[in-house]
C-alpha cells in the first residue's frame, strides 16, 4: 500500500493484524448507556488543509467542513504546516482565519526545521536537528505561533515534529525519543502557559517515541499533548498519556486513497476507525487532507459519503462533550459508543456494518431524555433525518439500518435521574434550519405532532392527515425547477406497535415520481408505499420516514393528501 501526499507516496510498512483493542466483545440486543460513567473528553475532529502543497480550501468548502449545520460536516480542528521558509507562512492565513471564527482549533506541524539547521543539510530525507540549534529551532516554531496570532489565527497547539520515524524524499526529520526528551528538556521551557506542545506524530502511533517523554519527569511537564498517526496501525488506548495528565490525538490518517470517496460500503471503514478512536479514548481525530477525491470534500466541493461519515460525529459530538459508559458491542457487527454534553444532552452513534438491520433496546442510566432525533449515513441517506423516538421512563427501542452510522442525539427531559456533567463549553445546534418557505396544508383541524415540529426545518410545505393511530405528513424536502424531492413520515401516537403499514398519494398535476427509497413504492399516480424489512414496524412514539424524488412543471411542488391503513 502507498500513501499519495500531493504526487509523494508513503510505503506502509506495517500489516494490520487485527482489530481488537480493550473492547468488550459481549454479543446481546440490549444497550445500555450509563452518564455518570465518564472517559475522555473530546477536544475535537478535524482535517488537514494542504495550502502550498495542494490548492487552498475556498471559502466555501471552509465553510462546509467547518459549519455545523445541514449538509456540513461540523468540523473544530484544522492542521496547518509550518513551511521551513517563513516567507511563506502568509499562505496559511486566510484559511486559518475563517476557520477560527467558526469555532475550530488551530494545530500546526512542521515537516522539518530548515535545511541548515540539519545533519544532512536538506529538507528532505530525513537527517537530525542538530542539538547545537534546539535554540534556533524553537524559536522557529515560536515565531509561526506570533506570526499567526498576530494575522488573526492564534494557534491552539504547535508540534514539534511529524512523522520522526519516516525518511521520504520531501520534508521530513529523523527523531528519536530521547531527542523529543533532550529538546523539551532545553527548550520546553520557552513555550510557556501560552501555546500547548504536542509531540509525537509518528507513523503508526509507536509509542517508544513518546515513553520516553512521559518518563522524563522534567521533559513532560512541557509536553501538553501526546500524538500519533495511524497507518498501518489501530487505535490503541495509551494508558500512561491518560495517568500522566495528557491528552491523545489522532492527528492524521485516511483510510484508502485509491478509491473514490463515495464507493459504498467501503466508505464506512471511517466510521469504523472514528468509533474504535474513540473507544481508545482518544480526544481528537484529524483526518488528512480535508478536500480530495478519497476525502470528505471532492474535488467539485460536495461532500462525499465518508464526509457525512464524519458529520454523524463531528456534527453531534461538539467540544468538551464527554464519552460515557455504553455497551459497545451488542452484535458482532454493531459498534455503539454514547456521550454527553451540556445539560446532559445525550448522544449515541451506532456503527453497523452488517448487512441486516439491528434492533437495540436502549436503557438509558442517570440521564434525563425525552426523545432520541435519529440521523443516518447508508447507500441512499446523507446524514438523513430518521424519525423521533420517545423515551420512556429511561428506556427505549431503536432499529439501525444494514451498512449505515446513526446518531441518537437527546431532546427534552424525561422522567429519570440526572447526573451531574463537566462539560464546560456551549455546543452547537445539531442541525441547521435551511426553510425556504413556512407554508404548509394541514387535511385535518389536527395540531403537526411534536415529533414533526422538531425535525430539520428544510421542507418547502407539507400536508398532515392525522388518525387515532398515527400522524401522516408529506413534507416537501427540495424545490427546483423540474424537480423535487419529498419524504412522508409516519409517527406512531398509540399504544400499540404498528406491524405493517401502507400509504397512497395522487398528484392532480403533471408531478411524478421517478425514484424512491427506504420503501417499496407501486403503482403510478396514484402511489402506494408500504415498509421494508427494518422499518414496518413502527414502535409507539417513533416516527418513521421515506424518501423520493420526481419531475413537475416549473411551479412549485404539489403537496398531496395522504391516505393509508394507519392515517385515514
Amino acid at each position: 500500500m502507498y500513501k499519495n501526499k500531493s504526487g509523494i507516496y508513503k510505503a506502509l510498512f506495517l500489516t494490520v493484524a487485527g482489530a481488537c483493542f480493550a473492547c468488550s466483545q459481549a454479543i446481546a440486543q440490549s444497550v445500555s448507556i450509563n452518564a455518570a460513567t465518564e472517559y475522555q473528553t473530546i477536544t475535537g475532529f478535524g482535517g488537514m488543509n494542504g495550502a502550498g502543497w495542494i490548492g487552498d480550501l475556498t471559502a466555501a468548502q471552509i465553510e462546509t467542513a467547518y459549519g455545523s449545520g445541514e449538509g456540513q460536516l461540523g468540523l473544530s480542528i484544522m492542521r496547518l504546516r509550518i513551511d521551513p521558509n517563513s516567507a511563506n507562512w502568509n499562505i496559511q492565513v486566510q484559511s486559518a482565519v475563517r476557520a477560527r471564527q467558526l469555532g475550530a482549533k488551530l494545530l500546526a506541524t512542521p515537516w522539518s526545521p530548515p535545511a541548515y539547521m540539519k545533519t544532512n543539510n536538506s529538507l528532505i530525507n530525513g537527517g537530525k536537528l542538530k542539538p547545537e540549534y534546539y535554540g534556533e529551532y524553537a524559536t522557529h516554531l515560536l515565531n509561526f505561533v506570533d506570526f499567526m496570532s498576530r494575522n488573526g489565527a492564534p494557534l491552539y497547539t504547535v508540534s514539534v515534529q511529524n512523522e520522526p520515524d519516516w525518511h521520504p524524499d520531501y520534508e521530513s526529520c529523523d527523531w528519536s525519543g530521547d531527542d523529543f526528551v533532550n529538546f523539551l528538556n532545553s527548550q520546553g521551557s520557552r513555550f510557556g502557559s501560552n501555546i500547548r506542545v504536542t509531540v509525537g506524530e509518528a507513523v503508526g502511533f509507536t509509542k517508544k517515541f513518546t515513553d520516553p517523554v512521559l518518563n522524563s519527569p522534567t521533559a513532560v511537564q512541557h509536553a501538553d499533548i501526546i500524538a500519533g498517526h495511524l497507518y498501518g496501525a489501530v487505535p490503541q488506548d495509551y494508558p500512561l498519556a491518560r495517568a500522566k495528565g495528557k491528552e491523545v490525538w489522532m492527528t492524521e490518517h485516511y483510510t484508502d486513497s485509491k478509491n473514490d470517496a463515495d464507493v459504498w460500503p467501503l466508505a464506512l471503514d471511517v466510521g469504523t476507525e472514528l468509533h474504535r478512536s474513540m473507544v481508545a479514548n482518544f480526544n481528537a481525530y484529524i483526518w488528512w487532507y480535508i478536500r480530495r477525491s478519497y476525502s470528505f470534500i471532492k474535488e467539485n466541493g460536495q461532500v462525499s459519503k465518508r464526509g457525512h461519515i464524519m458529520a454523524q460525529y463531528a456534527r453531534y459530538v461538539r467540544p468538551d462533550y464527554k464519552r460515557i459508559g455504553a455497551t459497545e458491542k451488542p452484535y458482532s457487527d454493531v459498534s455503539v459508543s454514547a456521550f454527553k454534553g451540556p445539560n446532559n444532552k445525550i448522544v449515541m452513534v451506532v456503527v453497523n456494518t452488517g448487512t441486516s438491520s439491528r434492533s437495540l433496546n436502549l436503557t438509558l442510566q442517570n440521564a434525563s431524555v425525552g426523545n432520541l432525533v435519529k440521523y443516518s449515513t447508508s447507500a441512499t441517506l446523507n446524514v438523513g433525518y430518521g424519525g423521533t423516538t420517545k423515551v420512556n421512563s429511561g428506556a427505549a427501542t431503536v432499529i439501525v439500518e444494514p451498512l449505515s452510522v446513526t446518531t441518537f442525539v437527546s431532546e427534552g427531559t424525561g422522567p429519570s435521574s440526572i447526573s451531574s456533567s463537566s462539560s464546560k463549553s456551549s455546543v452547537a445546534p445539531a442541525s441547521s434550519s435551511k426553510s425556504s418557505s413556512s407554508s404548509s396544508s394541514v387535511v385535518s383541524s389536527s395540531s403537526v405532532s411534536s415529533s414533526a415540529s422538531s425535525m430539520p426545518r428544510s421542507s418547502s410545505s407539507s400536508s398532515i392527515a392525522n388518525s387515532n393511530n398515527a400522524n401522516c405528513s408529506y413534507v416537501v424536502t427540495n424545490d427546483w425547477g423540474s424537480g423535487y424531492t419529498a419524504a412522508i413520515r409516519i409517527k406512531n401516537n398509540g399504544t400499540n406497535a404498528i406491524n405493517g403499514w401502507n400509504v397512497s398519494w395522487n398528484y392532480s398535476d403533471a408531478s411524478r415520481v421517478t425514484n424512491s427509497w427506504n420503501a417499496t413504492l407501486s403503482g403510478s399516480n396514484p402511489y402506494s408505499a408500504t415498509g421494508l424489512s427494518w422499518n414496518s414496524s413502527i414502535q409507539p412514539g417513533q416516527t418513521i420516514e421515506f424518501g423520493f424524488q420526481g419531475t413537475k412543471n416549473n411551479g412549485s411542488a404539489p403537496v398531496p393528501a395522504i391516505s393509508g391503513s394507519v392515517c385515514k
